[in-house]
């Protein structure tokens, strides 16, 4: 909020009790602001993704994290599907919103969010796939990973093989969104959508880009940040063919939003904010400084200067859109990452040619074998 005394910057109007990048706005320019700044990146995505073949609907996929900023992109989609929809002259899109339960206890509390949203948003297709799935896909080459007792191994129970795959890792939130990212991935290309949507604002993209420069990924930053077409490698489970690459558009609708914006627009639509659990419903709390990962230092570090210093986090996300991506030859089999083919001497260094047994673990990247070995 801000002084109510000063009118809105944008229209002049009297009422104009928000604050918009330290400037007074009323609530119609916040709204349009918002949904103007999504309604260009999905505009984007349309012209990148189009054909030469006869106008036809496009499927996209997004993620649901439940989350303010998944939340807020699921609301605009629904907007925009139902707006060209009703457009003869435009070829309407169909989002599938996809939530990744990642609880192996297999509770039915996501399911039952899931209707929630379900029963919001009636046009839209909503579908709820365990994060055990992930062992399924084609994503994800698994006999990398013998290295690891129990995972690989196809005859056990696929919660059992998951848990110990997780933990196994350093950084279990890390590997989460690996895995959750690579199922996204999977399913996006099995059902033949033309891109995956993430509902990542900028201040999170901020906070992705610092993490992975920190976890030993920082080469990557352009494929994993930046809007556009991205090689994802699908593997033969029977090991019979090699991989193939398939190029799958990943944009982030909200990329030109910030944290606090998309929170201040979800408090302004009351059909929204039943949808998402209040701070205090998800604790953040910290018992001291040893329980922080780098994750969490970098995600506080940009809550707390995207409010007076927006410029910095914005700054972040556009200066990683000026990087070049840089084709690569291989891949990381588990992450999906380009492999930097000097990365072990760039990032671990002597500690990057050391050798523990475990020589399949080899085959990924550097990050990787950070994550689950430490």
């Amino acid at each position: 909020m801000t002084d109510a005394a000063k009118p809105c910057s944008r229209c002049r109007d009297p009422s104009a009790p928000y604050s918009l990048r330290n400037a007074a706005t009323c609530r119609n320019c916040f709204v349009t602001y918002v949904e103007g700044k999504a309604g260009r990146r999905l505009g984007a995505l349309a012209r990148d993704t189009k054909t030469s073949g006869p106008p036809a609907p496009r499927k996209y996929l997004a993620g649901l994290s439940f989350g303010p900023s998944s939340t807020v992109m699921t609301h605009i989609l629904d907007t925009s599907a139902r707006f060209y929809s009703s457009k003869k002259s435009s070829p309407a899109f169909e989002p599938l919103v996809i939530h990744v339960d990642t609880d192996l206890s297999r509770c039915d509390s996501s399911s039952i969010r899931v209707a929630s949203f379900r029963e919001r948003f009636p046009s839209l297709t909503f579908e709820c796939v365990h994060l055990s799935k992930v062992l399924d896909a084609k994503t994800i080459e698994w006999s990398a990973l013998t290295g690891l007792e129990g995972v690989a191994e196809n005859g056990r129970d696929p919660v059992s093989r998951l848990q110990r795959l997780l933990d196994s890792a350093t950084s279990k939130p890390q590997l989460l969104r690996l895995l959750v990212r690579s199922l996204l991935l999977h399913i996006a290309i099995e059902r033949s959508c033309s891109a995956l949507l993430l509902g990542h604002s900028t201040t999170a993209l901020a906070s992705l880009t610092l993490s992975h420069v920190a976890n030993g990924r920082g080469h990557v930053v352009p494929w994993q940040v930046n809007d556009g077409p991205y090689t994802v490698c699908t593997y033969d489970p029977s090991g019979v063919s090699g991989p193939a690459r398939i190029a799958m558009p990943v944009y982030y609708p909200l990329r030109q939003v910030l944290r606090n914006e998309v929170t201040c627009y979800m408090e302004m639509m009351p059909s929204l904010r039943h949808l998402v659990p209040s701070d205090g419903a998800v604790s953040r709390s910290v018992v001291s400084h040893k329980d922080s990962s780098i994750e969490d230092v970098i995600e506080t570090y940009f809550d707390g200067v995207e409010g007076p210093y927006s410029g910095i986090v914005a700054n972040v996300v556009q200066t990683t859109g000026k990087l070049e991506r840089i084709p690569a030859d291989s891949f990381c089999p588990l992450c999906g990452m380009a492999l930097d083919e000097q990365g072990d001497s760039r990032w671990a260094g002597e500690l990057g040619d050391s050798s523990d047994g475990q020589i399949d673990l080899k085959r990924l990247c550097h990050g990787c074998r950070r994550t689950l070995r430490g």
